[in-house]
């Protein structure tokens, strides 16, 4: 027992380091090569760092086993590639949707859940289940991508909720919740110092729904139990990522009172409106608290609820 546990801790340190180094070394790489790197945000002109995430994870990956649960990195993979090209050509909102869309259906492919667990209660939705994780995955991948409109507040808000995965996953020695939480975990820490304010690296589409998409999958994996078949606590999943799904709420109804399209953009975001009235530093700060301390609630909910 003393062995797996030596073990277990080595490669977990050594997960971490690599999703921390990789990225921060890659990203102050694209920050020296700026001048040569093609992808950069079209509105201000500065390098998109997107890229150096998904190697810091990638690297920290290598030492964990992704288990039955496999088909969540080839959506991984399709995610970044819609992102990818979102940053380079600027797709339409419903080309976006379907790549989204076949990453959520592969995700869905490996997890074995069979209901959703409200408050200690089993709800049997038979075939329709799979309905609500799809929508929960490309709202969560969406929501990360929209909330994405000040420097380092992303990387902030998301903190808080993967440390809370990331211990639940230890508790419950949920091995593959540990390796996607630590290294998505760690990549961001690194990522981190280039993307706050004033940021020198941005997350551009291919960082951000590439978290949203790990996130949403993450949550999925880990909060599950198991007591009746396997079902999802959808509750403190929602309180989890309740900062990003808040603002893409607000956004959808909003955008519907003015008849206009769920897909226009504008400047009228929850962190747009704190910025206009404290600024970036302090918007980002108290988004973070907000996250902290919904994700604490979560936390909470799941040991008491659930």
């Amino acid at each position: 027992m003393y062995l797996h546990f030596e073990t277990m801790s080595h490669t977990l340190f050594m997960s971490a380091v690599f999703s921390f180094s990789v990225t921060l070394v890659s990203g102050f790489l694209i920050c020296y090569a700026k001048r040569y790197w093609a992808l950069r945000d079209r509105e201000d002109g500065r390098p998109i760092g997107g890229p150096a995430v998904l190697l810091g994870i990638l690297a920290g990956g290598v030492f964990m086993s992704p288990g039955p649960n496999y088909f969540f990195l080839l959506g991984a993979g399709v995610v970044f590639l819609v992102g990818l090209v979102d940053d380079l050509i600027d797709l339409s909102p419903w080309q976006k949707l379907l790549g989204q869309g076949v990453a959520a259906i592969l995700a869905l492919v490996g997890l074995p859940l069979a209901h959703l667990s409200l408050f200690g209660s089993s709800i049997n939705l038979g075939m329709a289940w799979y309905i609500i994780p799809l929508f929960y995955i490309l709202g969560l991948t969406n929501a990360v991508n929209l909330i994405d409109g000040l420097d380092g507040l992303v990387t902030s808000i998301l903190l808080p909720p993967l440390v809370v995965m990331f211990v639940l996953s230890c508790q419950m020695t949920n091995y593959v919740g540990i390796g996607l939480s630590l290294t998505v975990l760690c990549s961001l820490i690194g990522f981190y110092p280039l993307n706050r304010y004033p940021a020198r690296l941005l997350l551009g589409d291919t960082g951000a729904e590439l978290l949203g998409y790990l996130f949403a999958v993450g949550s999925l994996l880990v909060l599950r139990k198991s007591t009746q078949g396997i079902g999802w606590a959808i509750v403190p999943a929602l309180f989890l990522a309740c900062v990003p799904l808040s603002d893409i709420l607000f956004a959808i109804v909003r955008r519907l009172s003015c008849g206009r399209s769920i897909f226009a953009g504008d400047k009228q975001h929850i962190h747009h409106r704190l910025a206009a009235r404290l600024g970036t530093r302090k918007t980002v700060c108290v988004l973070t608290v907000v996250s902290l301390l919904s994700s604490l609630v979560g936390f909470l909910l799941w040991h008491i609820k659930y």
